[in-house]
């Protein structure tokens, strides 16, 4: 009964870790021969041919496959072929070349609203092909076989590569070629909660986990996969990572030094405006899927519903909304912090601080009533806005939006008497109870 190519390639990467090389690529190399859409299994004769000392043969797999990536839309896996190529010999400086003329801003293949496309996993229930000979011409068939791609047919739109396809390709090239790959193995940590934030990372290949806190307090926010990109905040403030980044099986980063990004970019003002779009793209993305308000929603009708919103800077300190007066509409805090107070009589009781994806300004769209609290800016920044006059418009046509918001509001409301009663609790002789 022949193999299941899944079983082969689970050996192969047994046979890797053992040290067991010659094997590995083996198994590696059937593989590609059964399944040749499996990206990963080629890069992984790369790896094993230069294990072997191979390292022409390597630098010409992992060369051919940066060259199809690139083509082919997966943009992350081919500069991680470039890099892996680069450790071998000079050459692949035009590899890059060519990723920067297609993916900058200036390319006319790049198509924006483009999902990122991950590399193609592995066909599970195939049989394996052919057993590879284990002998001295097997780093030949091996570095064949990985070249070989039958009958490639590239797309003629690409998906954007995040950041670099907002830079002109004048610009793109110098930071491609600063950017470092990086290999974690399972548990270790790639940012650590705390540390300052001096780099960005986009995952190539494998899983990490991001966290909160430290030990048996520790919370998971978010599993990671191939395409994604993390700790962007590093990007627009120097503030400590506020939550750490595990790998959980071997995953393969690239890396952008902020340090070495200002070095390379002799355009700032170019660079600055890139950071600037693609950081509030990644916030607006973040806020879509965890917003109460647009979870109900299709990716599509989302991005439809904001544009209604336009863009506004609130500074520090500056009163958003002051209690008692005609809500102005909803807010939704893309950068920035607000804290949220409401009077008792003459006693002002904290209720609240909202951070980067919060919605405020609801309940009196919702009650069609006066504010309730107070919003003031205590860290200034960007916020979307949707005037009253918009959100009775939008609600017409969207009552889900309304029905969402109106959840919300009533939980809002429910806290705020949940801090008014222990706010006004004390004990017969004065002492406040806690």
């Amino acid at each position: 009964m022949p193999e299941k190519v899944i079983d082969v390639y689970r050996k192969a990467e047994q046979e890797f870790m053992e040290g067991h090389h010659t094997e590995a690529l083996a198994g590696f190399t059937a593989v590609v021969k059964t399944d040749p859409d499996h990206l990963w299994s080629r890069f992984q004769v790369g790896r094993a041919l230069e294990r072997l000392k191979e390292n022409n043969r390597a630098y010409e797999v992992f060369n051919t496959l940066a060259s199809h990536c690139i083509k082919a839309g997966f943009p992350l896996f081919g500069i991680a072929a470039i890099k892996r190529a680069a450790r071998l010999q000079a050459g692949s400086e035009n590899t890059l070349q060519i990723l920067a003329d297609l993916y900058s801003i200036e390319s006319d293949r790049v198509d924006q609203d483009l999902a990122f496309a991950s590399i193609p996993g592995l066909k599970h229930d195939l049989d394996a092909a052919e057993t590879i000979s284990v002998d001295d011409k097997l780093p030949a068939a091996a570095e064949q076989a990985a070249k070989n791609f039958p009958d490639p047919r590239y797309p003629k739109q690409l998906p954007p590569l995040p950041l670099f396809s907002l830079l002109t390709n004048e610009a793109c090239f110098p930071i491609l070629e600063i950017l470092q790959l990086r290999t974690f193995q399972p548990g270790e940590v790639v940012v650590h909660v705390g540390d300052p934030g001096t780099s960005i990372y986009l995952l190539v290949h494998g899983e990490v986990e991001v966290h909160e806190g430290e030990d048996e307090k520790s919370r998971t926010l978010a599993r990671l996969v191939s395409g994604s990109v993390f700790g962007e905040m590093a990007l627009i403030t120097d503030a400590p990572r506020v939550a750490s980044a595990v790998a959980l099986r071997e995953s393969h980063v690239l890396e952008l030094p902020l340090e070495d990004l200002e070095t390379a970019a002799e355009d700032m003002d170019d660079i600055t405006w890139a950071v600037a779009k693609f950081t509030r793209k990644r916030f607006l993305n973040n806020l879509l899927v965890t917003s109460p308000v647009f979870s109900p929603f299709s990716p599509k009708e989302r991005r439809e519903i904001l544009e209604r919103f336009t863009s506004v800077g609130i500074p520090t300190d500056e009163i958003v909304i002051r209690e008692g007066t005609p809500g102005p509409g909803l807010y939704l805090i893309l950068g920035g912090e607000v804290e949220v107070n409401k009077f008792e009589e003459d006693t002002r009781v904290h209720l609240a601080n909202l951070k980067e994806g919060s919605v405020f300004g609801e309940i009196s769209l919702v009650t069609d009533s006066p504010t309730t609290a107070t919003v003031k800016a205590t860290r200034g920044g960007e916020f979307l806005f949707l005037s009253r006059e918009d959100f009775q418009d939008l609600v017409s046509e969207r009552p889900e939006i309304k029905e969402a918001l109106a959840k919300l509001s009533e939980e809002r409301v429910h806290e705020q008497k949940q801090a008014l009663a222990k706010a006004s609790v004390t004990s017969e002789d004065g002492a406040v109870i806690f």
